[in-house]
């Protein structure tokens, strides 16, 4: 039983009192009802207006505009021919040549390090042998008076070599050899033609000597003559036999002699063949170590120039002053040279980078406020990455090769005296897109992960 009823029961006189609860859906529904059937009012027609029309134009906008993706990265600029540092390859006291900022030609010497030698006779001797046709032509009287240091000894031997090719060369000991004998073979001939003739006569001298002796041979057996009278015939017929045989002999020993000079001239001219060529190999092996040990003297204590450009000092240099081994003295920059730059870009993204697009560099040394910035284009990319050092780590980079056909004029129109190893960034324009795609583009990513 509830407190109701106990009061009621104990105060029957009192009023009842009923508790209703309201119907709120039905109060809520109303409401809703009346809003649906009420009509806009003026206020929110614009606003649905505006609101309709603000986002046909952000629509509109994603179509125009059009926003371009760029990879960045760290440019070099430089020359399709790289300047030349030249360094000292030895320590020493350095005497200049050359004065700083001028122009010089290709092989211009323009400074040497001291040493035993005198630069101009190096030089000399080096120019010596440069002329090719110098062996056959003869090197006459070398100077020996030349202070080359440690260049002498090479010096000496070819020198000691070319005065022994020039002897054999305007020698005539040869040609006497040859010569002497000829004429003694010539002589021999002429004793050989007489002995012949003489032999002729003595053979019928001879022959008639034998008749008579085999008819006092006869008239001695029929005792017609006397023995003393046949053994002076037989004598005399033996007498000229040996005769005949001894002349027979010096024929036959001059023949022999003729021979063996004809030989030994064959064998003089093969000499002398030998000599001439063993002196010309001489002074060829010891040219050739002479021009080597030029070289060394010269890339050792010879600085010259290896193009034609501009000279310019990488230091505060003085006569006499003191360098060391592997020191940077000079730089030439070559004439004629067209600018390249060299990026360095990471690999992710690198596959957007193509040929012909446009590129934005920013010189570090010109401030991009006040000078603007030079316009290239992707002339190459590479094809395989190299391996860089980076802030946080070794990393994967591709090189893009960049031309500039503008020059080094930049968009302000103000023109950049470069330096062929400036410094700066690169920004590489790559596709454009649309805001819209780009929108998409994200969306279609966060919905595939």
């Amino acid at each position: 039983m509830n407190q109701e009823e106990t009061d009621k029961k104990e105060n029957p006189d009192l009023p009842v009192v009923v508790n209703k609860q309201p119907d709120l859906s039905s109060e809520k529904s109303e409401e809703v009802q009346a809003i649906i059937d009420r009509m806009p009012t003026y206020w929110t027609k614009w606003v649905a207006l505006c609101v309709g029309i603000l986002m046909g134009v952000i629509l509109l906008l994603g179509f125009l505009i059009r926003y371009p993706d760029t990879v960045d990265g760290q440019i070099s600029v430089t020359a399709v021919t790289a300047p030349v540092r030249l360094v000292a390859n030895t320590a020493g006291r350095l005497i200049l040549l050359q004065p700083d900022r001028t122009d010089i030609k290709k092989g211009a010497v323009i400074s040497y390090i001291e040493s035993g030698a005198d630069y101009r006779h190096i030089l000399w001797v080096d120019s010596l042998l440069d002329n090719p046709a110098m062996p056959e032509k003869g090197y006459g009287m070398l100077p020996d008076s030349l202070l080359l240091g440690d260049v002498s000894s090479a010096y000496n031997s070819f020198m000691l070599a070319c005065l022994q090719y020039e002897r054999l060369q305007t020698s005539d000991i040869y040609v006497t050899m040859r010569q002497n004998l000829q004429n003694q073979i010539r002589s021999d001939r002429l004793v050989i033609d007489n002995l012949t003739t003489e032999l002729e006569l003595k053979a019928s001298v001879l022959e008639d000597s034998e008749d008579r002796l085999k008819k006092d041979s006869i008239l001695f057996d029929n005792e017609v003559i006397s023995e003393y009278d046949y053994r002076q015939q037989r004598a005399s017929h033996l007498s000229l036999q040996e005769t005949f045989l001894n002349m027979e002999s010096n024929r036959l020993l001059k023949q022999s002699e003729v021979s063996h000079n004809l030989l030994e001239i064959q064998r003089i001219e093969l000499e002398e063949i030998e000599s001439k060529e063993k002196a010309y190999s001489e002074l060829i092996t010891q040219r050739n170590a002479l021009a080597n040990a030029v070289t060394l003297w010269k890339e050792r204590y010879l600085q010259y120039s290896p193009v034609e450009g501009e000279l310019e000092y990488l230091g505060f240099w003085r006569d006499n002053s003191f360098v060391q081994s592997g020191q940077e003295l000079f730089t030439v920059i070559p004439d004629k040279n067209n600018i390249v730059g060299e990026v360095m870009i990471p690999s992710y993204g690198a596959g957007k980078v193509e040929t012909g697009q446009t590129v934005n560099v920013k010189i570090n040394n010109y401030p991009y406020d006040e000078y603007g910035l030079l316009k290239g284009a992707v002339r190459s990319v590479s094809r395989i990455t190299n391996k860089i050092e980076t802030a946080n780590g070794t990393g994967d980079a591709y090189l893009v090769v960049v031309s500039f056909p503008d020059g080094t004029t930049t968009n302000f129109g103000k023109f950049l005296p470069l330096d062929f190893e400036s410094k700066g960034t690169a920004e590489i324009i790559t596709k454009r897109k649309r805001l819209i795609e780009r929108l998409f583009d994200n969306l279609k990513a966060k919905t595939e992960k």
